[in-house]
């Protein structure tokens, strides 16, 4: 068996899509598709079910995945540990978050993280936080989602939220928009907009996203609750909610047994726990 034609496999099982599994791969379409065949002629069952929507895995391809995702665990260990320490730790790291969480640390704190450890490559995957099956992902970051397949949980801090409003939007009628996954059961998140929208103010637009809810705001559709060092720099919203923050999220970053004990995997973790105040705390704040 071609370990090429599982890394296909395993690409499409993490990305959902022949054309983004070839894309992290950095091969064409047409030969991921080909060396995805051989490798289901090889093993003389169907991988995956091309729907409309992508492709969605058989029993027989989660079985197949999750023994990819073994192999590549090995690979990566076997790297780390005939890697000579001075050298600094090599290997990749796959983290998965939400869009909001992975573009903020991509403007703040990747480019150090990067040129501190030249040796790592960093792979991020935007996934929902109800699909955390491993597939290959060294660490991901989550609020209230328990950990799954393994996973251990470890706090990086509290993430500060607050109320805006958009500044040009000085009267008329009042509105909310709120975070809302009908995947989740009410996390924390929505409890506290529940708490927080007045009778008169009608929902009026909601998202899975924080990054979303702020253009929301700033758009004038409504007032929301927004993480304060995202909103804090963005002159369309301005705080509406004066005093201590509103609501409060531990963010914590789900590890692995497996692969955690790596270097670069720690190097990871601890580049996080260092950089969490500045990417996810408040500097100012204006209230009106």
């Amino acid at each position: 068996m071609d370990w090429n034609n599982l890394k296909v496999a395993l690409a499409i099982g993490q990305t959902g899509s022949l054309t983004r599994a070839a894309q992290v791969l950095g091969v064409d379409t047409s030969t991921a598709g080909r060396r995805l065949s051989a490798l289901e002629a090889d093993l003389g069952v169907m991988l995956f079910v091309r729907t409309k929507a992508g492709f969605a895995m058989t029993d027989a391809g989660a079985v197949a995945i999750k023994r990819a995702v073994d192999v590549q665990n090995r690979i990566e260990q076997l790297i780390d540990e005939v890697t000579e320490p001075a050298d600094g730790p090599i290997g990749t790291i796959r983290l998965a978050s939400n869009t909001w969480i992975v573009d903020r640390l991509a403007q703040t704190a990747v480019p150090s993280f990067l040129e501190t450890h030249p040796m790592i490559d960093l792979c991020t995957t935007v996934r929902p936080a109800d699909s955390l099956a491993q597939g290959g992902v060294s660490l991901s970051l989550w609020f209230e989602t328990e950990p799954k397949d393994g996973a251990f949980k470890i706090s990086l801090g509290k993430v500060p939220y607050a109320i805006y409003r958009s500044r040009k939007a000085e009267g008329g009628k009042p509105g909310w928009v709120a975070f809302h996954d009908e995947k989740m059961t009410t996390p924390l998140i929505e409890r506290a907009n529940r708490r927080l929208k007045k009778r008169d103010e009608p929902l009026r637009f909601t998202s899975t996203d924080a990054g979303v809810l702020l253009s929301a705001v700033s758009a004038g559709l409504g007032k929301g609750l927004l993480p304060m060092c995202l909103a804090e720099d963005d002159e369309r919203v301005v705080r509406v909610s004066a005093g201590e923050p509103v609501l409060e999220r531990v963010l914590y970053v789900h590890a692995y047994h497996d692969t955690v004990q790596t270097r670069r995997v720690q190097a990871a973790i601890k580049w996080l726990r260092e950089s969490f105040d500045a990417v996810f705390q408040p500097r100012f704040t204006e209230t009106v």
